[in-house]
């Protein structure tokens, strides 16, 4: 007696705007009947022989048998079912009565066996025996299938600078019947295992099917990041972890280089003096170094504010090492002002990271010359000696008078003595007075003034 029958009526979905899937409703017929299902709604397996959406492992899975007799509900009827893996071994055999709605309800979490399952359930009815039977998936919901790294043209890399940028390609895919809603995490660890970057993507949509999905992203390398062998992972939680999210699968992860890179810096500029007056000389002194992975040749131009003052090369400056170089600015006919001292390194070919190539050390001031003075060294010991002739000639006259009152013989050879000295002294006196006067002449020239 076999009078089952089915109404299917279309029901249109919308996937990526442009994918119609069709929803089979069922109806139970006349006489015995009996169909199992799952809590998956809205594909739980309704209707005969119908597959019923995916499962994860260790998932709980939950079987109904609807028993109706002409489309009535059968209460207190045993069901007898048998779930098998997918090599076709019975896992699970239950027998469960219908309750007065003449539903059979069992359930057990899935072991994390992949591949498609089966389930049968079996009752009889009026000495009439029935049975339905459903399909259905075990594994990863959403699954991260591959990861790689790649460069920025999308072709694969494995090998990336300090200071550049790692491209990351996803492929993900989704065994459900419906689509899913992923929160993607990715992480770059450098040699030493510390964190050095990482982006999140929320409600990533995953459409239904086997169709794999690629997804691009890209993460930067910082420079303080350790040399040597690197690793980026990636994981797919069902929802931000903060708001309750699970893993719908293990972490993906791929193994790149990180290399120093091409990449010189200037590291330090340094003025001989922060304030000068115009004409004199300011040495400045730059430390430039290597700090990429090949030997390098490169220019390297000192500036005050944005006019170069002078550019020098810096030839076979082997990784890692540094190199000084001295710069000499001459003030002169440089109006007086602030004036900001910088120096800056040519970028090497394929250097990714410019950013260091400069560096700016601050302010130069330059000042206009200090005023003459009215008071120079030469007049100041022209006083002096003046002062000194004239301390002297008071003493010699005040000794002659006195010797004058004793004799007047002595006294006139004392008084020859005397003029003799005060030649002397005349003599002496020209020897002073001749270079202070050209001191002087010199100093009070117009066009020095």
């Amino acid at each position: 007696m076999d009078r089952k029958w089915l109404i299917s009526i279309p029901f249109t979905i919308l996937v990526l705007a442009s994918t119609v899937s069709q929803v089979t409703v069922w109806a139970s017929p006349e006489g015995p009947f009996i169909d199992i299902y799952t809590q998956k709604e809205p594909y739980s397996g309704r209707g005969l022989s119908q597959p019923s959406d995916a499962f994860a492992p260790d998932e709980e899975f939950i079987l109904y048998a609807n028993v109706t007799y002409n489309m009535a509900p059968v209460s207190n009827k045993l069901v007898a079912y048998v779930v098998s893996d997918p090599e076709g071994n019975p896992v699970a055999t239950r027998t469960v009565l219908t309750d007065v709605t003449g539903i059979a309800r069992v359930s057990f979490t899935l072991p994390p066996v992949f591949g498609t399952w089966s389930a049968i359930a079996v009752v009889e009815i009026a000495g009439e025996i029935v049975n339905d039977t459903l399909t259905f998936r075990v594994g990863w919901i959403v699954e991260i299938i591959s990861l790689s790294t790649i460069n920025e043209n999308l072709q694969p890399q494995t090998e990336f600078g300090r200071g550049s940028r790692v491209g990351v390609e996803l492929v993900i895919r989704n065994i459900a019947m419906i689509s899913k809603n992923v929160t993607l995490t990715v992480v770059a660890y450098d040699n030493s295992t510390a964190p050095i970057n990482s982006l999140v993507l929320n409600d990533f949509k995953v459409n239904p099917g086997e169709t794999h999905v690629p997804i691009y992203c890209e993460l930067q390398i910082p420079k303080w990041a350790v040399v040597g062998l690197a690793t980026v992972s990636a994981n797919a939680y069902t929802a931000p972890l903060a708001l309750g999210g699970k893993p719908y699968c293990p972490e993906v992860s791929a193994r790149f280089l990180i290399t120093s890179g091409r990449n010189v810096s200037v590291i330090s500029v340094t003025p001989s003096a922060s304030e000068v007056y115009v004409r004199e000389i300011v040495n400045i002194i730059v430390v430039v170094k290597n700090e990429g992975s090949k030997t390098e040749t490169f220019n390297v131009t000192a500036y005050h504010s944005t006019t170069a003052m002078e550019t020098q090369i810096v030839t076979d400056l082997i990784p890692g090492t540094q190199r000084t170089l001295t710069f000499s600015w001459n003030t002169s006919g440089v109006l007086g002002g602030n004036y900001t001292i910088s120096a800056v390194a040519s970028p090497v070919p394929e250097e990714i990271d410019v950013e260091d190539n400069t560096y700016v050390d601050g302010i130069v001031t330059v000042m206009s010359p200090p005023p003459v003075s009215v008071f120079p060294r030469e007049l100041l010991i022209l006083g002096l000696l003046v002062a000194a002739a004239i301390i002297v000639t008071i003493a010699a006259i005040i000794l002659w008078r006195r010797r004058s009152k004793k004799s007047s013989l002595p006294s006139l050879s004392w008084a020859v003595r005397a003029l003799l000295r005060a030649h002397e002294l005349r003599i002496f006196w020209q020897s002073i007075m001749d270079p202070v006067a050209n001191s002087l002449t010199l100093w009070l020239d117009p066009k020095r003034l």
